[in-house]
């Protein structure tokens, strides 16, 4: 996009070491845990657009309304089913494998790590089917309650944490309004997503861009991180009084996850970074932990 494009880009490295000493400001300004260290990328990158302008766009909501995440692949192809459309059903199936085998690759890792990380809290809120229903009931959900509205809320704390302005051009009400109206096979096709999107950039976005299939979110390489560099940061906090008298989670057992997972005997799971970002949380707005220093 730069380089087709001539704009004067910007780059920012978030490191772990400064994250270090950014820790209290983030959870301070988020005023809730997270569940990532994404948001901590998008904190760095505020920081750097202060240096330059007063308004950010950014392109919250697109996925939500155009089915732009690859899990909702699953939900289109089971109301094709349901509704006995079968050679679009094999179309969507054939192209969903073809154009994300390394999703679904990853999907699995992730049910095999979920049976691990049994057992690491003491309380459950109510399990939300995210994933459950017509996709077209599922985007509406995602967009009012269960996706959008937490990563706005997050991008809101990070930009006003440095006097930005955050704007959301996808979320004009007439441009939602009018793509909720849109069929299904505008959003997806043959595995491909944001359909109609993908058809409205042509010849503006460079084609390798407009035709790219391996999505990938807003990361931080956190689990690099969590075996690395913050190992004896999370260690300090797994190993304070307050975490070990908290009765949201067990405490043995958060910490057995997490030591076999630097031993290389367990895959990371991203429990342990939110656990430890509640307790942060806790000590910070419970405990009254350097709130002098977070402010």
């Amino acid at each position: 996009i730069v380089k087709a494009t001539g704009v004067d880009s910007r780059r920012t490295e978030p490191e772990p070491e400064q994250l270090r000493n950014d820790i209290d400001h983030l959870i301070w300004i988020q005023d809730e845990p997270f569940g990532s260290l994404s948001i901590y990328a998008q904190y760095c990158v505020m920081r750097l657009a202060k240096e330059r302008v007063k308004v950010v766009l950014d392109g919250q909501g697109a996925d939500e309304l155009l089915a732009g995440y690859i899990a909702y692949q699953g939900s289109y192809l089971r109301g094709l089913v349901g509704s006995f459309q079968w050679g679009a059903a094999l179309r969507e199936s054939t192209g969903s494998i073809w154009h994300h085998a390394g999703f679904f690759r990853s999907a699995l890792r992730q049910l095999i790590i979920r049976r691990g990380r049994r057992g690491l809290l003491r309380i459950k809120g109510p399990r939300v089917d995210r994933y459950g229903g017509r996709l077209d009931a599922i985007l509406a959900r995602e967009l009012g309650s269960t996706n959008l509205p937490g990563l706005l809320h997050y991008e809101d704390r990070n930009a006003m944490a440095f006097s930005l302005e955050s704007r959301v051009p996808f979320l004009d009400y007439r441009f939602v309004e009018y793509v909720a109206s849109l069929p299904l096979d505008q959003k997806v096709r043959g595995g491909v997503t944001k359909v109609a999107l993908r058809n409205a950039i042509k010849g503006i976005v460079p084609e390798n861009i407009r035709c790219r299939m391996d999505k990938m979110g807003f990361v931080t390489p956190e689990e690099v991180w969590m075996k690395e560099d913050l190992r004896p940061f999370v260690l300090e906090v797994l190993s304070s009084p307050s975490f070990q008298e908290r009765k949201y989670w067990n405490a043995d057992a958060v910490i057995k996850n997490y030591l076999a997972f630097l031993e290389g005997k367990s895959p990371y799971s991203f429990e342990v970074w939110r656990i430890v970002c509640t307790e942060l949380w806790l000590q910070t707005f419970f405990d009254k932990r350097s709130l002098k220093a977070a402010a």
